[in-house]
């Protein structure tokens, strides 16, 4: 469907929910929305998950720090969440080692830390790997890469990590909406808000070409993220709770260890920093400090800071330079800070909150991370009965892969064409049902089977089938959120790159000479035009 027939049907439709917001909140709350036969539109100002739900951590957990400040039911409740969405997304989700050093920042001993990381196993319904202890001797063997002339011992756990990273993961999550009937519009921006007798009527700016739509919803749905208040304001609402925002940054440089774990330390003031791998690269962050707005950027104090702490913890041929970062991520967490409790924004946790106010049909969505989306998708689902919707119960699971027979299926399917295991699980965990489609049109053609080049490891079939799908408008919206090549390769690689070329050719029919700056024209001409070539 072209983009102009979304925002005529955006505009022509009533729908029950407008949701505003494009992240995980929004993409959770669309899914669960439209599977429970609610009318649902959303709209982003930006591409879908192109804010905080493109800078996380890619880990799913159930919050272990968390235990420092002694909130043990928040983390059993993020422990049976972290479950529950590890056993619904069994192939786009890895159980990973963490594996914790101690050494002198580091603010409890090691027999300390293991009893912690037992109680966690606990918390967690002991699903999960359990954990180890491990003297200093005996991890100088099992993780070489720790320096560890400081390190007293360490302790191992297990939570997951999204091997496709977060921004897919949330793209995926609102493709499964739009397939049970959400609209969805990128790049809309809501102008303003106002309340009738009949419901909602939205003003929104299509951001390609200023075009402006009336949108009518009976219930209106803020999960803007760090921009929640702004939206409240265009909607002559108000929020009881506030927002407080940490910013994060991470730093993707080449791989420091060869163990698929995720290395846990200390810094120097004693906040939890990792090393994660991604593919071929490791990920080292994050940082956490105070942000007023959500418009943040990395700046070389940042850079340093997270050098310098890994350098002082990893045994490595030379040290980290700022000439080996190949890119970096850097975006605020919006905590919530609850009136009448004045913590400090240090000890505040990613806890969400949704706030409702039934007789004008406004809800909020505050805070939370992704490991804790479907309690979200459920609670707003809730809150649309409170504001007067009548949701029904859908017919099977709202949410999560298809069934593992479905995947056995096309585990055949893809052998049938000739594809090795390996391969069809990859396209499973990439496309999910979706997957057929790439194996028909390699199955027509087997040279579209093929990863474009060295660097892009997608074929041109897995494209086309993006494009016919996934809602890209520039190649910054492949690179970056539907793929992990803007996180794992330096810029210059891409640009020369001719996997790179052929995707933007699929992608938008486009013989740009800089393919990283193809995009779609601002007519709107339909998503995917080059699927036919």
């Amino acid at each position: 469907m072209s983009r102009a027939a979304l925002l005529e049907r955006l505009s022509d439709e009533d729908h029950d929910v407008l949701i505003i917001g494009g992240g995980i909140n929004g993409a959770v709350s669309a899914l669960a929305l439209a599977a429970h036969g609610v009318r649902v539109a959303l709209i982003d100002q930006s591409d879908f998950a192109a804010g905080v739900s493109q800078e996380s951590s890619n880990l799913i957990w159930g919050g272990f720090k968390y235990l420092q400040s002694y909130d043990v039911g928040l983390v059993a409740r993020l422990c049976q969440s972290r479950n529950r969405i590890a056993r619904a997304y069994p192939t786009r989700l890895r159980e990973t080692r963490f594996l914790a050093a101690l050494g002198e920042s580091s603010p409890y001993s090691p027999w300390y830390a293991a009893a912690g990381a037992y109680s966690y196993w606990a918390l967690g319904r002991f699903t999960t790997r359990p954990p180890k202890h491990h003297a200093a001797r005996s991890l100088a063997s099992s993780e070489p890469v720790i320096d560890m002339s400081q390190v007293r011992g360490a302790v191992e756990y297990s939570d997951y990590l999204l091997l496709d990273g977060d921004a897919r993961f949330v793209v995926q999550m609102l493709v499964d909406a739009i397939g049970r009937g959400a609209v969805a519009v990128a790049r809309a921006t809501l102008a303003g808000a106002s309340r009738g007798a009949g419901g909602w009527r939205a003003e929104v700016v299509d951001e390609l070409t200023r075009t402006r739509y009336e949108v009518s919803a009976r219930v209106l749905v803020n999960a803007a993220g760090p921009h929640a208040a702004g939206v409240a304001r265009l909607s002559g609402a108000s929020l009881d709770n506030s927002l407080i925002l940490s910013k994060g940054v991470h730093l993707v440089v080449p791989r420091v260890t060869e163990s698929d774990r995720i290395l846990a330390f200390f810094d120097d003031d004693q906040r939890l920093f990792y090393v994660i791998p991604m593919g071929h690269r490791s990920v080292i962050g994050a940082t956490d400090t105070p942000a007023e707005t959500a418009k943040v950027t990395a700046t070389p104090d940042d850079f340093g800071f997270l050098l310098e702490q890994a350098n002082a913890r990893l045994s490595l041929s030379r040290p980290l330079m700022s000439d080996d970062v190949i890119s970096h991520r850097c975006g605020v967490r919006p905590l919530v800070g609850q009136p009448g409790r004045s913590r400090s924004w240090m000890e505040l946790s990613r806890r969400h909150i949704v706030e409702v106010d039934a007789q004008r049909g406004f809800v909020s969505v505050l805070g939370g991370k992704l490991s804790d989306c479907l309690n979200v998708g459920e609670e707003v689902v809730a809150a649309s009965q409170r504001c007067g919707l009548q949701p029904s119960p859908p017919l099977g699971r709202w949410y999560g892969e298809p069934s593992s027979s479905e995947r056995e299926r096309f585990g055949a399917a893809a052998a049938k064409i000739g594809l090795a295991r390996p391969a069809g699980e990859l396209l499973w965990r990439r496309h999910g049902h979706r997957a057929y489609e790439v194996v028909s049109l390699i199955g027509d053609c087997p040279e579209a089977g093929r990863p474009l080049s060295e660097v892009v490891d997608y074929s041109a079939a897995e494209v086309m089938v993006m494009a016919r799908h996934e809602h890209i408008l520039t190649m910054e919206d492949f690179l970056r959120r539907r793929t992990l090549l803007a996180m794992r390769e330096p810029c210059d690689w891409l640009a020369q790159d001719p996997g790179v070329a052929a995707a933007a050719k699929i992608l938008f029919g486009s013989n740009s000479p800089d393919p990283l700056n193809a995009s779609v024209p601002a007519t709107g001409e339909a998503f995917g035009r080059g699927c036919a070539t």
